[in-house]
């Protein structure tokens, strides 16, 4: 199977989990990541994408805690192969971040907003809009119990 299909073939199983259809885009996805590291390798970039696109779909299913076990290993390859202010990273955090939250680990979830707040600090100014806002959610989620 070429990469071009994996691509066609990835981006169906998104367009299902768009229509509502999260159990059998899950399911596609994940045999997806499986047959992307057969073809291009753990650390191709398409790999860690339909392991992002699985972690999103999962979480939008809400099965969080699947969703954070799809998440972590993939953030340890992001940071490893993209960098750690790669946008595909910050997004992963970000998600990592909402999902620790939702199963109920607002300290997790702090802990891993304050690492996106670090890595914007590198890129932006801190009046930036988007440190701002994690900067927010940081303090709400030590507010919370």
């Amino acid at each position: 199977m070429s990469s071009e299909e994996l691509a066609v073939r990835t981006a169906r199983a998104e367009a299902k989990a768009h229509a509502g259809d999260f159990r059998s885009a899950a399911s596609e996805l994940s045999a997806l990541v499986k047959e992307h590291v057969a073809v291009a390798g753990a650390d191709d970039p398409r790999t860690l994408n339909a392991r992002l696109s699985l972690a999103r779909v999962l979480g939008t299913a809400k099965q969080f805690s699947k969703a954070v076990g799809v998440c972590e290993p993939l953030l340890r390859d992001q940071v490893r192969v993209l960098g750690p202010e790669h946008p595909d990273v910050l997004e992963t955090r970000q998600l990592l971040a909402n999902l620790r939250y939702r199963t109920g680990d607002s300290e997790g979830a702090a802990q891993e907003l304050e690492r996106l707040q670090a890595a914007l600090s590198r890129m932006f100014l801190p009046t930036h809009d988007r440190i701002t806002k994690v900067k927010r959610d940081i303090a709400f989620l030590k507010r919370s119990p």
